[in-house]
């Protein structure tokens, strides 16, 4: 429950900060008639949604195994971060529409001073954001606050392009510069969407774990007291939780209580290494399928 307190409490920070940050950068967008800063507390309510949203899926991830969902509930919690990855690169193809919007329409931004001091507040905010949640991820191990950091450093980005852009046009009058920082952020973003994607699509299609862990899998196995041999081994991940299955070998002239403790004990040496993980162990005699 720990891991999902501190999953939980990373969100909150998310909702509480991009809630402030809607309300600042609404307010200077109409007094600097600016309207990439509108733009970007539009930005910042879509954040609000998309966090709600995972927080209410974490939540509902929590829950215990039940009739319906035996293996529990944590794939909600891929699912949520698919379509946050999916968001993510559509809004990196809309900052490089925007950029060339407003390249060709040629606006510009009144109360400069403003419109930067604005900017600056929100990034310092969204680098605390970004720790936050950047903490919270490694500890937990969540691929939803993965996402989460993702997207709150993908405006950390956006916010340093605004700035850039403002000083460049405003220093130059060429609103070149506007397209093609679009272009390098919808790169990177990009990018970024894409690895989510990828690593949650993973999760969603029950991919087995990496060759690495398999390897320490196999080593705390097959070198295990007691152990003869394994096969069938299965293994995939959901949200922060790892399943892992086999079938273990043992000599058919052990007690139950003898393969019992056997089984237990490798069941707690994987864990040790593993603690999120969940463990089923098929015992069968030497030779046995």
């Amino acid at each position: 429950m720990q891991r999902v307190e501190k999953k939980i409490a990373g969100l909150r920070w998310a909702i509480g900060l991009s809630t402030i940050l809607a309300v600042m950068k609404g307010t200077a967008g109409f007094f600097c008639s600016s309207a990439v800063l509108l733009a970007s507390a539009l930005d910042s309510l879509m954040d609000i949604g998309i966090s709600s949203v995972n927080y209410l899926s974490v939540k509902k991830g929590a829950k215990p195994p039940d009739l319906d969902h035996a293996y529990g509930h944590e794939k909600i919690e891929s699912l949520a971060s698919y379509t946050q990855g999916s968001v993510i690169l559509i809004f990196a193809f809309l900052i490089l529409a925007e950029s060339f919007r407003r390249t060709l329409a040629s606006s510009m931004v009144l109360h400069s001073g403003i419109a930067l001091v604005t900017i600056l507040i929100a990034s310092a905010v969204n680098l605390a954001l970004t720790s936050i949640l950047s903490r919270a991820e490694q500890e937990t191990g969540s691929l939803i606050l993965k996402a989460e950091k993702t997207h709150y450093l993908m405006d950390v980005l956006s916010y340093a392009l605004i700035f850039c852009v403002i000083l460049l046009v405003k220093f130059t009058g060429w609103n070149g510069w506007d397209i093609l920082g679009g272009i390098l952020l919808t790169i990177y973003v990009g990018l970024l969407a894409f690895k989510i994607l990828f690593q949650a699509g993973n999760e969603l299609v029950d991919r087995s774990l990496s060759k690495n862990t398999l390897d320490d899998l196999d080593a705390l196995i097959g070198h295990h007291p007691g152990v003869v041999n394994y096969h069938e081994l299965r293994t995939r991940k959901a949200g922060s939780r790892i399943f892992i299955d086999f079938h273990l070998e043992m000599k058919p002239n052990q007690s139950f209580e003898q393969a019992h403790e056997t089984t237990e004990g490798l069941i707690e040496s994987i864990r040790t290494k593993f603690p999120n993980a969940d463990i089923t162990v098929h015992e069968d005699p030497q030779g046995g399928r």
